[in-house]
C-alpha cells in the first residue's frame, strides 16, 4: 500500500479500511458455516481420536513389555541351551544390557533347581535411603546392586555388592538368609504353567512402589534347570498412560479381568497398600459413577466403543476399550473414558451464539477489531519493547522498525534519537548509574555516601618519549586502543569507569552497585588487563612498532563516592585518602620495578585466591603508621586456570624465596636479608625487587620509604 500512501496512511483510515474488507469474509464464513454437519464431523473424529490414543497407549506398553517379555523368554531358551553360562559370572553382562536397555525394569534374576542358587542384578531406585540386609544407606554412587543367594556349609548367605558399574564395585555386604527362590511365587508360577507367565501385581522389594513380573522356566534335558525372570515397575505403565491423556478430564487405565484396576495416572488411586501387602482397587472404588457405567457396558456386550450418558448427570461419555497384548498372558483391558462435552463442548456454546445471527455477526466483527488492533498497533508494541531496552541499557542495536502509519514513523524516529543520545551518556557517565537513573525516575543530584572501595590506578610507561618520537594520530590511536583494552576488562569484571586522566585509567569496585569481592575482582582486572596489553603489544610488534608497558596500583578504602560538583555539571567519583593512597601505589612501581603494587587492605580481602609477595613496609604522607605494600603476581584456583592468570611455579617459587627476605628485612636484620635477596637473585636473576633491596638495603633498612 505504500505506492498508495507515499506520505503514509492514518491509524484511523487504515483501521476503518481494513475492518470493511474483513467484515466482508466474516459475512461469507458465516453465511457457509453449517453447524450440524460440523457436529457430526466432530462426533467422528472424537471417535476415532479416541481410538487411535487407545491404541497409542496399548502400542507403547506393548513397546515397553513385550521386549522384556521376549528377552526373558530367550533367555530361558540360552539357559537350556547352555546351563553353565547362567551361572558364571560373565553372564551378568547380559543383565546390565538388559536394565541399561530398558529402564523399566527393575531387576533381572534367575534362581536354579538343584541347589536353590539365586543371582539377581537390581536397578537402585533414586534417593533411595536403606537398602541390603543391613537396611543400610546404599553408596552415594551406587547405580546397581549384584546380589546372590548360595548355600556355605550348612548355612545360605546373602551377597550383595553395590556397583557404579559392571565391574566397579563399592561396597559389599553379607548377611545369612533363608531365602529359597524355588518357593517364590515367580519360580512357581512358571513351572505351573510351563511357559513365559506375567505375575499379579506385588510390592518390590527396596522401593515400596507396585510391580510385576514376567518370568520364564529353564529345562535342561527335559528337566527342570531354574527360572529367569524380570521385574517391572508399574509407575511407568502409569508414565504411559498419563502422557495420552485425551481432553481436558479424559483418563485411561489398564483393567483386569475382575474390573481390579492395574494401573492408573494417578498410581496411587489404583492401590490400597498396606505394608508390603498390595491390593488392587476396584473400578467401583474409585468413585466415578461415568466409570462404572461403562465397565457394566462393556461386560454386558455392548462393544468397544460405547457412546452413553453417565446415570446420576446424565453427562455424555465417550469409552474405548482394547486387549492387552495376548502375548503377556494377562488378560487386560485398557480403558480410555472422556466427556463428550471434551470435543463438542466448543461447538454447542457457538450454536447458541449462532441461534441470534446480528449478534453474532456483532461479535465475530468486534474480534476482527480486536485482531485489526493488534495488526496495526504490533509496530508501537515493538517501539515500547525498545523503550524497554533502552531502560535496561541495552543499547547495542539501531531500531529495524518499519510502518505505514505516519504517526508510528514519527514515533520510531524519535526512540531511536533518544536511544543514540542515552547510548552517547553512558559513555561518559557509568552504566550502573544510569540504569540506576532510568529505573528510578530521579535526577542527578550533588551528594554521596561512604562505601568500602577498592580504587584503581593505572599510567603507561614511557608516555613521554612516546609522544615524542610518534605522530599525533598515531599516538592518539594507540593510547585510544590501550584505554579501550582496559576499560572492557574493567567493564567485564563489575568495575566502574571513572575518569581518564591522560593516559592514565581511574577505576573502582563496589558503587554504584554493591560487590562484597570488590577487592577480589579488581585484582582479576588487574591481571587480565596486563594480560590483554600482552596481546595487543605482540600485535604492535609484528607491525614494527615499540610496544609499551603499563603500571597498576590497588587499594581497598572507605572512601566518599557519589555525584561531586555544580548543578550545571556533575561527575560521578570517588574522594578521601584511599584514592590518594592507590594513586601513591601505582607510581611505587617504579621504584620496585613491579607491574601491580596492592595494599595490604587488598591482601587482607583477596589475598586468599590471589597470589601476592610482599614487598616493603611503608609510610604515607599525611597518615600515623605503615602500610605494607605487595606485588600481585597472579590468580590461584580453577577460574584462574581457566582465564590464563593462574601461578605458575616459578611465581610460586619466587613467593617462597621472597617471604623470609621480607620477614628479615621487616625485622631490621639487614645481613640476613642480605644473603636472602640474593638467594632470590640467584634463582631469578632478573628480578627487579631482589635487585631494589640488594643495591639499597642499607638505605633503606634504617627508616621506612615514604610515598
Amino acid at each position: 500500500m505504500r505506492w498508495l500512501f507515499p506520505n503514509g496512511i492514518s491509524l484511523r483510515k487504515g483501521v476503518t479500511l481494513s475492518f470493511g474488507a474483513l467484515m466482508i469474509l466474516i459475512v461469507a464464513i458465516i453465511a457457509t458455516s453449517i453447524y450440524r454437519v460440523n457436529a457430526r464431523l466432530t462426533i467422528k473424529t472424537a471417535h476415532d481420536l479416541l481410538d487411535i490414543t487407545t491404541e497409542a497407549i496399548l502400542s507403547d506398553v506393548a513397546a515397553g513389555l513385550l521386549p522384556i517379555a521376549r528377552a526373558v523368554d530367550a533367555s530361558a531358551a540360552l539357559g537350556g541351551d547352555h546351563p553353565d553360562a547362567l551361572r558364571r559370572r560373565e553372564f551378568q553382562r547380559y543383565f546390565f544390557r538388559m536394565l541399561e536397555l530398558n529402564p523399566q525394569v527393575y531387576s533381572v534374576y534367575a534362581g536354579f533347581e538343584r541347589d536353590g542358587d539365586f543371582s539377581q542384578l537390581i536397578r537402585l531406585p533414586d534417593g533411595i535411603e536403606h537398602f541390603g540386609p543391613n537396611d543400610t544407606r546404599p553408596p552415594p554412587d551406587a547405580q546397581f546392586v549384584r546380589r546372590h543367594v548360595s548355600r556355605h556349609g550348612d548355612a545360605w548367605v546373602d551377597h550383595y555388592d553395590y556397583l557404579a558399574g559392571l565391574d566397579r564395585v563399592l561396597k559389599t555386604e553379607e548377611s545369612i538368609s533363608r531365602f529359597d527362590p524355588r518357593q517364590r511365587p515367580f519360580y512357581l508360577a512358571a513351572w505351573e504353567k510351563g511357559d513365559l507367565v506375567t505375575s499379579d501385581v506385588f510390592i518390590l522389594g527396596s522401593s515400596g512402589r507396585p510391580g510385576i513380573s514376567i518370568s520364564a522356566p529353564i529345562s535342561v534335558g527335559g528337566k527342570r534347570f531354574g527360572v529367569i525372570a524380570a521385574d517391572i515397575a508399574l509407575d511407568n505403565l502409569a508414565l504411559f498412560l498419563s502422557s495420552h491423556q485425551i481432553g481436558e478430564r479424559g483418563v485411561t487405565m489398564i483393567l483386569d479381568e475382575k474390573n481390579r484396576v492395574v494401573a492408573h495416572p494417578q498410581m496411587d488411586k489404583a492401590l490400597r497398600i498396606d505394608g508390603k501387602d498390595v491390593r488392587l482397587s476396584s473400578a467401583a472404588e474409585l468413585g466415578n459413577p461415568a466409570l462404572n457405567e461403562a465397565v457394566r457396558r462393556y461386560r454386558a456386550g455392548e462393544g468397544t466403543r460405547l457412546v452413553f450418558d453417565e446415570p446420576s448427570s446424565g453427562t455424555p461419555y465417550l469409552a474405548s476399550f482394547h486387549a492387552f497384548p495376548p502375548a503377556l498372558g494377562k488378560n487386560w483391558m485398557i480403558l480410555t473414558l472422556v466427556p463428550q462435552e471434551d470435543f463438542v463442548g466448543e461447538l454447542q456454546r457457538t450454536n447458541h451464539v449462532m441461534l441470534a445471527f446480528s449478534a453474532a455477526l456483532l461479535l465475530m466483527g468486534l474480534l476482527l477489531v480486536a485482531f485489526l488492533s493488534r495488526l496495526l498497533t504490533r509496530p508501537i508494541a515493538a517501539v515500547i519493547e525498545e523503550t524497554r531496552k533502552i531502560k535496561a541499557l541495552e543499547l547495542k542495536d539501531d531500531l529495524s522498525i518499519r510502518s505505514n502509519i505516519r504517526e508510528i514513523r514519527q514515533l520510531v524516529d524519535a526512540t531511536q534519537a533518544m536511544k543514540s543520545t542515552i547510548r552517547a551518556f553512558t559513555t561518559f557517565v557509568p552504566r550502573t548509574l544510569v540504569q540506576q537513573l532510568l529505573s528510578s525516575g530521579k535526577t542527578l543530584e550533588v551528594g554521596g555516601q561512604s562505601r568500602y572501595l577498592t580504587i584503581m590506578f593505572t599510567d603507561m610507561d614511557g608516555f613521554s618519549a612516546l609522544a615524542e618520537t610518534t605522530p599525533t594520530r598515531e599516538l592518539m590511536n594507540r593510547v585510544s586502543l590501550h584505554l579501550d583494552t582496559v576499560t572492557q576488562v574493567i567493564d567485564a569484571h563489575h568495575g566502574t569507569l571513572d575518569k581518564y586522566i591522560g593516559d592514565a585509567v581511574m577505576a573502582f569496585w563496589g558503587a554504584p552497585l554493591s560487590d562484597d569481592d570488590h577487592a577480589y575482582h579488581a585484582c582479576l582486572t588487574a591481571l587480565k588487563a596486563q594480560q590483554a596489553m600482552n596481546t595487543v603489544n605482540e600485535a604492535w610488534l609484528r607491525e614494527g612498532k615499540q610496544p609499551t608497558s603499563f603500571r597498576i596500583g590497588l587499594h581497598t578504602d572507605a572512601v566518599l563516592v557519589g555525584n561531586i560538583g555544580s548543578a550545571e555539571r556533575l561527575s560521578y567519583t570517588v574522594m578521601g585518602d584511599g584514592v590518594n593512597i592507590a594513586a601513591h601505589l601505582e607510581t611505587l612501581n617504579k621504584r620496585y620495578g613491579t607491574r601491580i603494587c596492592v595494599s595490604h587492605s587488598v591482601f587482607k580481602e583477596a589475598g586468599e585466591r590471589m597470589l601476592m609477595r610482599p614487598l616493603d613496609h611503608v609510610s604515607v604522607k599525611g597518615r600515623r603508621g605503615e602500610l605494607i605494600v605487595y606485588e600481585l603476581l597472579a590468580a590461584i584456583g580453577p577460574d584462574a586456570e581457566a582465564a590464563g592468570i593462574a601461578a605458575t611455579p616459578e611465581q610460586r617459587r619466587l613467593v617462597e624465596l621472597t617471604l623470609p627476605a621480607f620477614a628479615a628485612w621487616q625485622a631490621g636484620k639487614r645481613e640476613e636479608a642480605l644473603a636472602l635477596y640474593h638467594a632470590v637473585l640467584d634463582e631469578f636473576p632478573r628480578d627487579a625487587v631482589a635487585s631494589h633491596f640488594v643495591t639499597h638495603l642499607v638505605a633503606h633498612c634504617e627508616k621506612p620509604l615514604t610515598i
